[in-house]
């Protein structure tokens, strides 16, 4: 078999799965896990959008959204004025998910499977969607609770630092914050490899990649998707962990 596709129920948590096949590919499991694909309801989705406006309610989609690495945008042909307006408010909750748009959920399946989200192998792609989230400014990437922030630091830290942060953040929950996921890449040192950094919930990974570039700039830099998150003290505490 080249590809298991995995179908949840329409209201499921994907962490709990996604923490199970992370773990199995780590012990060297014949099964590995590519990708988190979101189908969105086009026509619907902007009704949702609107009742959340008007609510103090939390719309499950905006929850699958955040956990998303591909989001098909499907039945564009019922909102062709509004499609730009909807991947807008996609990316204000995911600035790093990819939209792929379809009629009657036809998509091309090269667009959608090997994309490698948590392999060690994406490195260029993750520089490129840390990049992208760089470039907007902060506050068009939220709506109200929920959030994609990024963090910066220049210094090389310390991977046990990062790991015990991590498990702070993740684990012990010491801040109101709610991280759905997280993804970046570090910059450690005494060390010449550049590592990635993916985290589902409790779950995290850090892993070499490849070699710094000599035309490369060894910056750290850390995507977080989730609710109530608070950029002064996730930069605050991530810069403790410089050497």
């Amino acid at each position: 078999m080249d590809h298991i596709l995995l179908e949840t129920t329409g209201l499921a948590d994907p962490a709990p799965l996604v923490s199970i096949l992370w773990l199995d590919d780590q012990l060297e499991s014949s099964i590995r896990l590519d990708s988190i694909i979101t189908v969105i309801d086009a026509k619907n989705f902007r009704r949702q959008i609107d009742e959340h406006m008007n609510s103090s309610s939390f719309p499950e989609a905006f929850h699958q959204i955040a956990f998303a690495d591909v989001v098909i945008l499907n039945k564009i042909d019922l909102v062709k004025d509004d499609l730009e307006d909807l991947e807008r408010q996609i990316h204000d909750v995911n600035a790093l998910v990819t939209v792929v748009r379809s009629v009657r959920c036809q998509v091309d399946l090269n667009t959608i499977f090997d994309r490698q989200a948590y392999g060690v192998k994406n490195s260029s792609q993750l520089q490129e969607l840390l990049e992208y989230s760089k470039s907007a400014p902060p506050n068009s990437r939220h709506d109200n609770s929920i959030s994609t922030l990024c963090i910066y630091e220049q210094d090389p830290v310390c991977l046990a630092k990062v790991e015990s942060w991590l498990e702070d953040l993740l684990w012990e929950k010491k801040s109101n914050m709610d991280i759905y996921r997280c993804k970046g890449i570090l910059n450690i040192h005494d060390s010449n490899q550049l590592h990635t950094l993916q985290a589902v919930r409790e779950v995290y990974e850090v892993v070499p990649a490849r070699e710094w570039s000599e035309t490369q700039s060894r910056m750290n830099k850390i995507v977080f998707i989730g609710r109530d998150l608070d950029i002064s003290i996730l930069q605050d505490s991530f810069s403790r962990c410089k050497h």
